[in-house]
Formats: C-alpha cells, structure tokens, sequence
C-alpha cells in the first residue's frame, strides 16, 4: 500500500507519522516514509545547491521544482524494493505554502499521479497550535502567521489534496493530529472495516459528565468500526466581531460536514441527555442526504421531535441497546 500524506507547515504531522511507525511496529508492520522536505535539503547539499530551511520559499521556482522532480524519480526507481520490504509506504509532502501571504503550490503535476496511490491523507490541527508552531520557527518568523492565516491555508491544502484523489479516484481522509495513531493504521491496515462518525452535543454539551459518557461509546464502538472524533480539532468559543473566530465557526461546520462526515460510512449520533445541538441536527441531514446509514442514540423516556427522527435509520434508546444490537448483527 502507497499512502500520499499532506499537511501545513507547523501542523505536528511529523510527530503523528513518528508514533504511527511506532504503533506498527508493535504489530509486527514495517512503514517506510518518504519525507520529501528532508529529501530535498539532502539532495541539495549533496549537489552543490545552495538552499536553507529560512529562504527556501526565496528560491527560484524552477530550481525547487528541479530538485523535486529528482527526489520524485529516486522516489519512483526504489518503489520495487521497498514495496518487497516494507508493509506500507508514506510519501509525505505539501500541496501548497502560504508565503508571503500568497498561496505557492508545492506539488509536481507529473509524479504525484505517477505514484499510483492507495490512498491520500490530509492531517489537520488546531490554528492556534499552528501559529505557535511557526512563530518558533526562524523561517516563519517575518511571516507573522496569524490563526486566521492558517485556517484558511488548512483549508486549500485539505482541497487541493482531496482534488487529487477526486482526479485519481482514490479515498481521501481528513485527519487530525490530536487523533490517536491507530486512527490512519486502522485505515491503512484494516480496509474492510466501515467507517463512522460519532456526532455527539459539544456546544452545549461541554460538560465533563457528557464527555464521559461519550468517551465510553466510542471505546465500545472501536470493536466494530474505525471511528471519527469530531472533537480531535479545535472547539471555537463564541465571540461578537471577531474575524477569526467567524472564520473558525465557518471552518468548522465545513470540516464537519463536508470532510468528516462525507468520509464515513455511517454517522452515529448520541444524545446523552436532551439538549440543543443544531450540529447534530444538520450532520444527520448531511449524512442522510448523501446516503450513509444514519443511526440515533435518544433517550428512552424523552419526546422525539419528528425533525430528528426523519432523517435516522435506526433509533436506539441507549447505547447499551445499540451495542447490543451490533454484537447480534456482526456474529
């Protein structure tokens, strides 16, 4: 399996792709990654050419691009060994550079195709993590990355990623770096299991006692599926006027909806106690409309709105009825 990974400067996908290696090694599966950034300093130096991490981005294009293109061939010539080696390949890269407040592609238009990928992923983080990650960084320290900056540059790298694989006809997930590692080694390695995300109240339902209860679904629904957290991301906190938090509120109905759901299988939703969530409401609409299985958790003693109900498969009155309901369906 050949897995294309993307990712914004400062995003911590590095750190992700270290434990994964980790984590797979525990069971006995080799990852081989291709960091193609450390590749090209490698082969720069080993060229004569002069190029730093702070003025990389200064560069000629077409320098950039040449020395891409040739980590991209030595890339290609030793697929057929590593492919008898190794259980997975990464090939990790960037779809684009926001510098000096101008999107740069960071792609090569022949050799990403070429690759032949099972499978891209996009690793997305918390905007205010990554502009603390940048502002300790010398190379992005004239650009003063601000969150607003970096919400809108995880945003085109996630589509420019998800518009090769649309090109490919490749599966494409969003994920983020606060998930668990065994996230993507459950989709690398596991193919066969169904998808789902769990849509659960966050706005209003904050409470630690609700997460808990949530916390415990999930365990329990790992057994059967591999399970998107929508809370793994950044939760805005509401604020009147402010540009950055209107941005973050639009991001997040958009990662939603439009990445998180749209890559599952089926959508869960739980309801520990009755409570407004407008989020939940409007993912069950989304996944109901593009035809994924939409199941609902509702309280059993609690009157059902039949806007809630139209738009669900199933109605379980506890989680303990849905996941006994699994263990009947999956022996």
């Amino acid at each position: 399996m050949l897995i294309i990974t993307t990712a914004i400067s400062g995003s911590g996908r590095g750190e992700y792709l270290e434990a994964l290696v980790r984590h797979a090694r525990r069971t006995k599966k080799k990852i081989k990654i291709y960091h193609v950034g450390d590749l090209l300093f490698e082969h720069a130096k080993k060229t004569g050419i002069n190029v730093t991490p702070e003025n990389i981005l200064n560069s000629n294009p077409a320098v950039i691009n040449a020395l891409r293109s040739a980590i991209f061939e030595n890339i290609m010539a030793d697929l057929s060994r590593v492919r008898r080696e190794y259980d997975a390949i990464i090939v990790n890269v960037h779809a684009v550079f926001f510098w000096k407040h101008v999107f740069q592609r960071a792609w090569d238009t022949y050799y990403i195709p070429q690759l032949r990928p099972d499978m891209l992923v996009t690793f997305i983080a918390d905007a205010a993590r990554v502009k603390q990650h940048l502002d300790e960084r010398k190379q992005w320290r004239p650009m003063k990355v601000t969150a607003y900056d970096a919400l809108l540059w995880g945003n085109v790298e996630v589509e420019v990623t998800a518009g090769w694989a649309e090109m490919m006809r490749r599966p494409h997930y969003v994920i983020p770096v606060a998930s668990p590692e065994r996230l993507l080694y459950r989709l690398m390695f596991e193919r066969g299991t169904e998808t789902a995300y769990v849509s659960m109240p966050l706005t209003h339902g904050a409470q630690s006692a609700v997460q808990r209860k949530t916390d415990t679904l999930i365990r329990a629904l790992e057994k059967y599926f591999i399970v998107f957290d929508p809370r793994h991301i950044e939760l805005a906190k509401p604020a009147k006027g402010d540009r950055v938090d209107t941005t973050m509120h639009h991001q997040i109905v958009n990662r939603d909806l439009y990445w998180l759901v749209r890559q599952s299988d089926r959508i869960i939703a739980y309801f520990p106690k009755v409570m407004s969530s407008p989020g939940i409401i409007h993912e069950l609409r989304e996944a109901y409309e593009t035809n994924k299985e939409v199941w609902l958790i509702w309280p059993q003693d609690a009157a059902k709105s039949p806007f809630i109900t139209y738009y669900a498969h199933k109605i379980f009155k506890s989680p303990a009825e849905l996941l006994q309901f699994l263990r009947k369906s999956k022996q």
